[in-house]
């Protein structure tokens, strides 16, 4: 959960705290000592990190001998995301990129464009150093704040209008970049627009039937 102060400016309320520092250091040296090159590589935040990769890709993984590393931290936001992205991420050359951020910007206050700039900086990043990768780049999922008082809190100053937004500015610039771009705002949305509650548990973060859902539609777009 993210809470908003409106007197912490961004930078600091995006600083990571050892926890998640923990976790940079940890991909970090799994690359270096354990990774393979040229797999296929799931980087975001939290809902990245519980994302069901291991059995829901397991079929395709098998059947394609491509490995699946889950590089989310809880609570990342696309300028934290950047900066570990070489080290958690690229170092590896990864054969598939699949990038989603952005929901906790929104959630800390942020401009949508701001939050963009980082992400293009990321993709800048993957041109540089990785150009042959195949990026699918997602639009932030939708949420659902009416579930309950603690969808209520979790949800927090997210709307969909805001996502709607950043997602408008994200489309365009997968084109840019030459990116799969995967919009599943209408595979897990509910008649009203918001995340379907048969999909997540606490109106922001997917259930394993929403990874289903997730897992079935990036599939296809692997290389």
């Amino acid at each position: 959960m993210i809470f908003r102060n409106k007197s912490v400016p961004f930078e600091i309320m995006s600083k990571y705290d050892n926890v998640k520092n923990t976790k940079r250091a940890n991909y970090k040296f799994l690359n270096e000592t354990a990774a393979l090159q040229g797999q296929t590589v799931l980087a975001g935040d939290s809902i990245t990190e519980i994302f069901n990769c291991y059995e829901l890709f397991y079929n395709w993984s098998k059947a394609n001998n491509c490995a699946v590393y889950n590089r989310g931290i809880s609570g990342d936001t696309s300028n934290r995301l950047s900066e570990r992205f070489y080290d958690n991420v690229l170092n590896i050359r990864p054969k598939n990129i699949i990038l989603l951020i952005g929901t906790n910007d929104i959630g800390m206050g942020r401009k949508p464009a701001d939050a963009v700039e980082n992400i293009r900086d990321i993709l800048e990043q993957i041109r540089n150093c990785s150009a042959d990768a195949n990026v699918i780049l997602q639009a932030v999922y939708p949420v659902n704040k009416k579930m309950s008082a603690e969808s209520r809190s979790m949800v927090g100053i997210r709307t969909n209008g805001k996502i709607r937004e950043m997602n408008a500015l994200l489309k365009p610039l997968a084109k840019d970049f030459c990116c799969a771009w995967l919009d599943l705002t209408d595979a897990l949305s509910d008649e009203n627009g918001d995340l379907n509650k048969n999909y997540c548990y606490d109106g922001l973060h997917l259930n394993a039937n929403g990874f289903k859902v997730a897992a079935e539609n990036i599939i296809p777009l692997l290389k």
